[in-house]
């Protein structure tokens, strides 16, 4: 069943990709964010729509193929585009001090004397 629902996510993002491959031609679809955007319309859909305007398998290919781009190109591909990381930073370029200077004691005596001393 998994192996189905795969296949079928993996065909819906390929058709999504390709109906927005002139508008949009670096667009790689979520599979999250398109997971996301069916399972918030799908119950309604079935509510509303009639069987008979829903696509079905048993059509013919070609037929099915040009239904489901025409739904894809309804979709925001804004919405729909994986987020890209930005690269690590390392802990010494946001502006800490190393732990040894940090864990290091200072005397509050020596201070007040050092201080003394350059009057």
């Amino acid at each position: 069943m998994a192996v189905l629902a795969y296949n079928v996510l993996s065909l819906l993002k390929a058709v999504t990709e390709q109906a927005h491959r002139a508008t949009h031609p670096e667009l790689d679809v979520s599979t999250y964010h398109l997971t996301v955007e069916i399972a918030s319309t799908y119950e309604s859909m079935l509510l509303i729509l009639p069987a008979e305007h829903l696509p079905c398998a048993d059509d013919d290919p070609q037929r099915l193929l040009q239904r489901l781009l025409l739904l894809a190109t309804r979709l925001s591909p804004r919405q729909l585009a994986t987020s890209k990381r930005g690269p690590k930073t390392s802990p010494t370029s946001a502006g800490y001090v190393s732990g040894s200077i940090a864990r290091s004691h200072v005397s509050t005596g020596r201070v007040l004397k050092e201080a003394a001393e350059r009057r």
